[in-house]
């Protein structure tokens, strides 16, 4: 593979041959600030705490698996068996009973077996199941060590101290939660454990909003159509300073609502998944995050090395002149080890200079990263490849909705595009197919064009995550029809 450096002056090959097989290649990196070598979370305050759920499996001092309630005992009893150097992992809440099981098997086997690999360092570890999982649950290995270092790179980012209120609306068991909680809390700050299956009961949410007074607040696209529906009587909350976007795309009808809610904030556009976390932040005034059709991925966190493959060159990502198109590639201070797989520990995928394959297709221009779409949700139909992240974007450019989640279904009678869509707003109808077909037209080729299109009356049902819950989505839909 070919390295790539883009310079302000010039573009410039760093390896002109491809690395030998097992070869190391030195890339460079920045330092991180502040490291930490123990996760201390007990200087912080948890409020709307909940008990600690029943249902703990807990081996010793070794390992346990817990229901991911937002309990602040939960909290404890996970940094305390990572400090001792066990494995602890957090599934959803709602998990049935045999997922939960079948997780704790999992985490028994490899905290029995972790040794007979030398690709796990000693030191604890947090299993976290990765979203959108299907049959055997894959869970992400993350080390102590590593979520230290982000804990004290994200109080450093954002300032975190006793000051801070960050209010909790992601599921403790999803990534998120290491920056808008276990960071916080690290700092000596207060997190707001909001409910999340009340996050759509607007009095709740704008209840917890008036109460506590936010000074920080992380969303996923779902977190952020439940807060500006919670919003929608022109409620306007300037205790909040940081409003941080993750996980997706969202309709800029949808920003332009937040920037108004948090008139105060500061606007954040964080690129990361499970395995790598965080790498990627880039920050916008309340116009520009209104405004701007689609946000930049953003520049590299301090310590994180971000390339695009670009048919095997590979094109550095630094701030300079240049262009590229291809998967993004990247290796963090705090990604993981590896994942979890029927007990025992399994490796990232990982190119030959070390880099964690994202799956996500980018464009690098002058400096600025641009998201493209999932590499593994392109399709073939009519013919044509369509990836159905494009088929959603499309819909939310037309501001006529909130949410949009694409799929292809194949049948005897052959293949057709779905794209299920939300009302922009709680007080706003679904606009009928034949309005929305026609404004996605201005944005969609004829081939792209969905052959269903179904309007959602309420929020999408999420997953564990907070992301669209395609299963439900089409079991809603199936129901409806019946």
């Amino acid at each position: 593979m070919y390295i790539k450096e883009l310079s302000s002056h010039h573009d410039s090959i760093v390896n002109r041959r491809p690395a030998p097989e097992g070869a190391t290649v030195t890339l460079p990196t920045t330092s991180v600030s502040r490291p930490m070598t123990r996760l201390s979370l007990s200087r912080g305050k948890v409020s709307e705490s909940a008990s600690l759920d029943e249902s703990v499996e807990v081996g010793g001092s070794a390992h346990g698996t817990f229901r991911s309630t937002k309990s602040r005992v939960l909290l404890d009893t996970c940094s305390a068996i990572l400090n001792r150097g066990g494995v602890a992992a957090l599934v959803p809440s709602g998990a049935s009973d045999a997922y939960f099981h079948s997780i704790a098997e999992q985490v028994e086997g490899f905290a029995a077996t972790r040794s007979d690999s030398s690709a796990v360092p000693p030191g604890g570890i947090l299993a976290l199941p990765t979203s959108g999982s299907t049959g055997l649950p894959k869970l992400v290995a993350l080390p102590a060590a590593g979520i230290a270092q982000f804990v004290g790179w994200g109080g450093d980012r954002f300032g975190f101290g006793p000051d801070t209120v960050s209010l909790s609306l992601s599921p403790w068991n999803f990534d998120v939660s290491l920056l808008d909680t276990w960071a916080v809390l690290a700092s000596g700050g207060t997190v707001v454990a909001a409910d999340e299956a009340r996050l759509y009961d607007a009095v709740y949410l704008a209840g917890i909003l008036t109460r506590h007074e936010p000074t920080f607040i992380q969303v996923v696209p779902s977190t952020l159509d439940a807060l500006v529906t919670a919003g929608s009587g022109s409620a306007a909350f300037p205790s909040v300073r940081d409003v941080v976007l993750t996980g997706g795309a969202v309709a800029r009808s949808r920003r332009a609502a937040a920037a108004q809610m948090f008139p105060a904030a500061s606007f954040h556009n964080v690129y990361g998944s499970t395995e790598v976390n965080d790498c990627l932040i880039e920050t916008f005034d309340a116009q520009q995050f209104s405004t701007m059709e689609t946000l930049p991925l953003g520049s590299p966190i301090p310590g994180c090395s971000v390339y695009v493959d670009a048919s095997g060159v590979l094109h550095q990502m630094d701030n300079t002149s240049g262009r590229a198109d291809g998967e993004l590639l990247v290796r963090t201070p705090w990604q993981a080890v590896g994942y979890i797989r029927e007990g025992r520990h399994s490796p990232l995928p990982a190119t030959s200079e070390n880099l964690f394959p994202t799956k996500d297709r980018v464009s690098l221009r002058c400096g600025q990263l641009m998201y493209v779409g999932r590499r593994d949700r392109t399709i073939k139909i009519r013919g044509q490849r369509v990836n159905l992240e494009d088929v959603e974007h499309s819909a939310l450019r037309t501001a006529l909705v909130g949410m949009s989640c694409a799929w292809l279904e194949t049948s005897t009678s052959g293949e057709s595009l779905h794209l299920a869509y939300t009302a922009p707003g709680e007080a706003d109808a679904a606009v009928t197919g034949l309005e929305l077909r026609v404004a996605m037209s201005a944005h969609l080729p004829a081939y792209a064009m969905p052959n269903h299109l179904h309007a959602f009356s309420g929020p999408f049902p999420v997953n564990g995550n907070g992301k669209p819950d395609l299963h439900s989505i089409k079991s809603q839909l199936e129901s409806a029809r019946s």
